[in-house]
């Protein structure tokens, strides 16, 4: 099945609408980027990661691992002041930090436009982004991706983390953003 990620101006970004993990405690923020799962790959916020406490690193999703996963919110760093915004944050192997990953909970709701989909079910991104508005006609899903953005489709995940999306709606910067709440882990 071929993903493909909505097109962005720069990186994802999330916002935390109403999640549990910061009230509580359910934050790992002690453990760095794995080197080859992130040589190429941005660390972006609104990923789903795995965390793998044994070797101290955060993975990309792999659904034959038995890892602990959670949403990437991570803090912003301005890298550059020529280059401002939410969207010109990431994390890779070089940036110095450790992710900050919060253990999602039933109930938890967020907004991110770190999204994918199929594109053999959705052709062009266009009918993608018809569908994210026709939800209230047809419910849509989400669910980790091997890529960490999180996919989305018309079935509901059998196992696992399972998200509904609640609402077509926009980012601080204006680009579409989908907004999400947590129906299992």
């Amino acid at each position: 099945m071929p993903l493909k990620r909505l097109s962005l101006d720069g990186f994802g970004q999330v916002e935390l609408n109403n999640v549990a993990f910061r009230r509580d405690g359910r934050i790992e923020a002690q453990c760095g980027l794995d080197a080859t799962d992130f040589e190429t790959v941005k660390a972006e916020n609104g990923m789903i990661l795995a965390v793998n406490n044994i070797a101290r690193k955060v993975e990309l999703f792999d659904a034959d691992e038995v890892y602990p996963i959670g949403l990437n919110y991570s803090a912003e760093h301005m890298y550059d002041e020529r280059t401002p915004g939410l969207k010109n944050f990431y994390l890779d192997i070089n940036s110095g930090f450790y992710p900050r990953i919060g253990y999602l909970a039933v109930g938890d709701k967020f907004t991110t436009n770190c999204v994918c989909y199929d594109d053999a079910v959705y052709t062009t991104e266009a009918i993608f982004i018809t569908a994210l508005a026709a939800i209230g006609d047809t419910p849509l899903y989400g669910e980790p991706s091997v890529n960490g953005a999180i996919e989305i489709s018309a079935d509901a995940p059998e196992s696992g983390l399972a998200l509904l999306v609640i609402g077509k709606t926009t980012m601080p910067d204006g680009q579409l953003g989908v907004k999400f709440q947590v129906i299992s882990v």
